[in-house]
């Protein structure tokens, strides 16, 4: 085998385990908790790749070059897209507004793959972490969303807060990226 041949077999490689692994990504849908199994999938890839080469090679096959050279470039492909994965995860999935009270930063957070809403305190958090206030279930009825924590009811009126129980007048909300 020439080196054209195992370079069109190489391209051919390359092209199927990009849509392989873009299509493998897009099918799982990971969120950020399940970011550890990139732990595991990039040995996995990498092992597979080189068990692959090492069987070519003792078997006198002129592809195991090919494989032995993919188990360093599949592992960064998938490790590619898991990150443009997330790039934008939190925009793809969360409706964001902040606004403050009394010297605090506050966020209500709206998920756009279900009914479910938050509102934390991000004042003063270390290392990005927050504090929940109010969790519960939104409702949108026109250019309204009525937001309900248990016996709590709060409105979003064109990007006002309104009912907050800490600030129970409207609050000017802020939509953030």
């Amino acid at each position: 085998m020439n080196s054209k041949e195992i370079l069109k077999y190489g391209i051919g490689i390359l092209i199927l385990e990009i849509i392989l692994l873009g299509l493998w990504i897009y099918q799982m849908k990971p969120d950020p908790s399940t970011s550890i199994g990139i732990v595991l999938i990039l040995p996995f890839l990498f092992g597979l790749n080189l068990i692959i080469g090492l069987i070519f090679y003792f078997l006198k096959k002129p592809l195991s070059k090919l494989f032995l050279i993919n188990s360093i470039i599949c592992p960064l492909i998938f490790y590619a897209f898991w990150s443009l994965w997330f790039i934008y995860w939190n925009e793809r999935n969360y409706e964001d507004f902040s606004f403050g009270v009394d010297k605090r930063k506050l966020e209500v957070s709206l998920s756009k793959t279900s009914d479910y809403f938050s509102i934390s305190d991000l004042t003063n958090k270390p290392n990005g972490s927050t504090t929940g206030l109010y969790f519960g279930k939104y409702e949108r009825k026109g250019d309204s969303i009525k937001l309900t924590d248990g016996e709590t009811k709060m409105y979003i009126i064109k990007n006002k807060l309104i009912g907050f129980p800490e600030k129970p007048t409207e609050i000017k909300l802020t939509r953030t990226e």
